[in-house]
């Protein structure tokens, strides 16, 4: 389905690439490979999955398999980038730049930083921010200490009580937690709701979970109160290009996965989220979670995402493309002569995901109210793309054979053997 062929790095060939448009290194899924290619920057993609979809874009030059980004494998994963990035540093004459998606691969750069910087541009925030921002108790002390507003965290070793209920209960980390989301998630989303501290303390896992976890005072509010700020910011902390976001729909409802998201023009939003950024010194790409406070209109910060985000897509669909604002800045010290405006009302969707929220909450809505956010000339989508369409074909031969020898497994009572 593709010509691409993933190699170990060191079979890519690197002659083909030209110094005056480096490849940009892209360790992601299509959401941040798409950009790349509207700008007409060269794509190697990265991968752990021989099958990954990404690989037959239309816009991915190259591709390389490393063993994976969780810790046991992250070593491995980044001295093959090494090795990648020193052919394409002697081919080349230049660094080029490393684009991440994910916590784990993030963490990756932050622990091998100095080693990529030999062979890769990037941009990081200051030692100290980089941790906290992996680290939601950090990150809450980080907060409290540059004045930023944060629902109010349990200290370690505190007491619950210090808290107004309903408490929120989520990972303390942002990798790795895949048991937590099994034994106290209910197996989904990535946070869960207690009414009271006496619900909480009483659940079996909580105490053998809890120097895991955080524990915050919950901040009422429904989907579409959790919104965004997305930005680039050079070396010195100052804002190339920005754009703001809500989310529609979720999978599961509470504390799940992008369905549907939108960008916004919210001047409160993007005022809250300049603010936020400058408290905090923020560098390179990320992506700051807020919600509104349904009571009070306020504007908590969540979280902050210091990398690209699948949020880049429809951004770059609505005129701020921030992969390319970085490009153009690492490979040529170039500037947006003046802030790029996102159009507001341009969206992406996950088919998948919108289905199964569907599925979850059919109750509540319409067949035909849930069809509207699938469709639209100002939508763009997970896999699927007109001029692109190889991925979702990938995507979708993968699926249904998965699913098909899913239902091979069950027996006639339809359990799982």
């Amino acid at each position: 389905m593709s010509n691409v062929v993933i190699r170990d790095g060191q079979d890519i060939d690197v002659a083909r690439f030209s110094p005056e448009r480096p490849p940009a290194l892209v360790l992601g899924d299509i959401t941040l490979v798409r950009p790349h290619g509207m700008a007409g920057i060269p794509v190697i993609a990265v991968t752990k999955d021989p099958t990954d979809a990404v690989v037959c874009s239309r816009h991915v030059s190259a591709a390389c398999l490393v063993p994976g980004f969780d810790e046991a494998s992250r070593a491995a994963s980044a001295a093959t980038l090494l090795r990648l990035g020193a052919r394409l540093h002697a081919a080349l004459g230049r660094r080029i730049p490393l684009v991440y998606g994910t916590d784990p691969q993030l963490e990756l750069v932050y622990r091998h930083r100095r080693a990529l910087a030999q062979h890769f541009l990037f941009l990081l925030n200051e030692e100290d921010v980089c941790w906290s921002l992996l680290d939601k108790e950090g990150f809450y002390d980080l907060c409290e200490a540059r004045g930023v507003l944060a629902p109010r965290t349990l200290r370690p070793g505190g007491d619950p009580a210090s808290l107004r209920e309903p408490l929120l209960v989520k990972p303390r980390r942002k990798s790795a937690w895949a048991e937590i989301q099994r034994d106290l998630l209910g197996g989904a989303g990535k946070a869960r709701l207690f009414d009271t501290r006496a619900e909480l303390l009483a659940h079996p896992h909580f105490e053998r979970l809890k120097q895991d976890l955080i524990v915050q005072e919950h901040i009422p509010g429904g989907v579409v109160d959790l919104v965004s700020f997305h930005g680039f910011a050079d070396e010195e902390g100052e804002l190339l290009a920005w754009f703001c976001g809500r989310k529609l729909r979720t999978y599961p409802a509470f504390a799940g996965e992008s369905a549907v998201v939108e960008i916004t023009g919210d001047e409160a939003v993007a005022e809250a989220g300049r603010d936020v950024a400058a408290k905090l010194g923020l560098k390179g790409p990320f992506k700051i979670d807020l919600v509104r406070d349904a009571r009070s209109g306020a504007l908590y910060t969540l979280e902050v995402n210091a990398r690209y985000t699948l949020w880049n897509h429809v951004g770059a669909a609505a005129g701020v493309n921030l992969p390319r604002v970085a490009y153009d800045y690492l490979v040529e010290g170039r500037r947006p002569p003046a802030p790029p405006r996102a159009a507001p009302s341009h969206r992406w969707l996950d088919l998948y995901r919108v289905y199964r929220a569907f599925r979850e909450q059919r109750s509540s809505a319409s067949l035909a109210g849930w069809l509207g956010t699938v469709a639209g000339a100002r939508t763009v989508y997970d896999a699927f793309a007109w001029d692109d369409p190889k991925p979702f074909a990938r995507w979708a031969s993968s699926f249904l054979t998965r699913k098909v020898a899913g239902h091979a497994l069950r027996d006639h009572r339809g359990h799982s053997r």
